[in-house]
């Protein structure tokens, strides 16, 4: 049987046939006076047109009057209709539509969209846990926490495999989003063109759209790369700089350290599509399982009969039979081997090291200093601090003289690992972080 499912994930809807994604459309909208925009259109003019943009009417998928409601579009309801009508077109016009809904979703959210659909030209035959979906087509058994970013929260969702795949309990971090992530980015990338080219991007329209537009492509071409080159043609001159991933990297920290601060010890994890691009975000874990952007779509098409039931109504589905043949393991508990344990103590950082004397770090913050060594508590010769976090060393600015890990400089709290340098501005001192066996 053939059939469509669309995942709401606002930072890119996706909609999928037989379980391969034949749309994506991003969950934005723009009201002008004569139309409503949405989706790709949608997203490549919010800059020039910042208060008729609306990217919150699937979070917060209510009927709450918009703060400036129009003959078009009185509610958030409204819009996520008009979303959904765009994609039914583009998608070809299917008669009947799987949901893959996120588990943030409240049972009068789901109710509204069931009811949002009734007005649509097609039917809604199954509403499903986007994550619960994902991991029956991938997951092994054990306690998993599936983990996705959307563009004002990320969300885990935490999971027990046996035959079953269930759903325990969701978490919403709030303000950890993709929007987020991009306006931190724009923010670092403006301050470079401003100290480098004395421009700014974000002062014009057309230049802010400009900016972002090319985060993503950014950020997904540091996945690998050090360094990247931006331009931004403004009237007759265009303008460059050089965004190196070190410095990137420093403003996206704050943001994984709020998800990896969330997790629980005792699970596996599974990590979603759209937060596996972002750069350097795996080397966090130890062990984790990258699902592929289909495998929602995978699990939908798998457990057809368990989603959508012949001859009967709609009904939230968080529990699925448990695929036979799993592509993420569950990560070994305390029974871990002894070999898998020596590698993992291998993996983290111990100690940090200053003039041929080793330091153990631990969870209490020491301050570190250009040229009085290393001291537990702060005082006016401190430079920086470092404690170890989630088996990395976590290194925070203290004071106005720059601080650079691997040459490149910090303006916040950064990670470091095993072999990463620390450095100061005008200062010959070197602090090394490394890892001591059986520390």
């Amino acid at each position: 049987m053939a059939v469509t499912v669309i995942e709401l994930n606002d930072s890119e809807l996706r909609v999928a046939r037989n379980g391969e994604i034949v749309l994506r459309s991003p969950g934005y909208a723009v009201v002008k006076p004569d139309r409503i925009e949405v989706g790709e259109k949608a997203l490549s003019i919010a800059r020039l047109n910042p208060r008729e943009t609306h990217n919150r009417y699937w979070t917060h998928l209510n009927q709450d009057a918009l703060a400036v409601p129009s003959r078009l579009a009185r509610h958030h309801a409204d819009l996520a209709f008009t979303h959904l009508l765009d994609i039914h077109e583009k998608a070809g016009k299917p008669d009947e539509v799987i949901f893959a809904v996120p588990g943030s979703y409240s049972n009068e959210q789901l109710s509204l969209l069931l009811g949002i659909v009734e007005a649509c030209p097609f039917n809604a035959i199954g509403l499903v846990d986007s994550a619960v979906a994902s991991a029956a087509a991938v997951a092994g058994s054990g306690g998993f926490t599936h983990i996705e970013i959307f563009l004002h929260h990320t969300i885990l969702t935490h999971l027990e495999v046996t035959d079953t795949v269930s759903r325990k309990s969701v978490q919403v971090i709030e303000d950890c989003g993709l929007t987020d992530i991009y306006d931190a980015c724009a923010n670092l990338i403006s301050d470079l063109f401003i100290e480098q080219s004395r421009f700014d991007p974000q002062h014009h329209g057309e230049t802010e759209q400009q900016l972002y537009d090319q985060i993503p492509r950014c950020l997904q071409n540091l996945q690998d790369g050090g360094e990247v080159l931006m331009e931004i043609q403004y009237q007759d001159t265009r303008h460059q700089i050089k965004l190196f991933r070190d410095v990137l990297l420093s403003s996206l920290d704050k943001f994984y350290q709020r998800v990896l601060n969330s997790l629980p010890a005792d699970n596996a994890l599974m990590i979603g599509n759209r937060l596996s691009q972002l750069p350097d975000f795996g080397r966090q874990f130890d062990q984790a399982g990258f699902i592929q952007a289909n495998a929602v779509f995978q699990g939908c098409q798998q457990h057809l009969a368990e989603i959508a039931p012949s001859g009967q109504g709609v009904s939230f589905v968080t529990r699925l039979p448990a695929t036979s043949t799993p592509l993420v393991p569950a990560r070994p508990r305390a029974d871990q081997t002894a070999a898998t344990a020596a590698m993992n103590r291998a993996a983290r950082v111990t100690h940090i090291l200053h003039n041929h004397q080793a330091y153990p770090l631990t969870d209490e913050w020491i301050y570190l200093s250009a040229d009085a060594g290393i001291s537990p508590d702060r005082n006016e010769n401190s430079h920086c601090s470092v404690l170890l976090k989630n088996r990395l060393a976590r290194v925070r600015p203290e004071s106005e003289l720059t601080v650079f890990i691997n040459g490149q400089r910090i303006k916040s709290d950064t990670t470091a690992g095993p072999g990463d340098t620390l450095t100061f501005a005008g200062s010959d001192t070197v602090y090394r972080f490394i890892n001591v066996r059986d520390a």
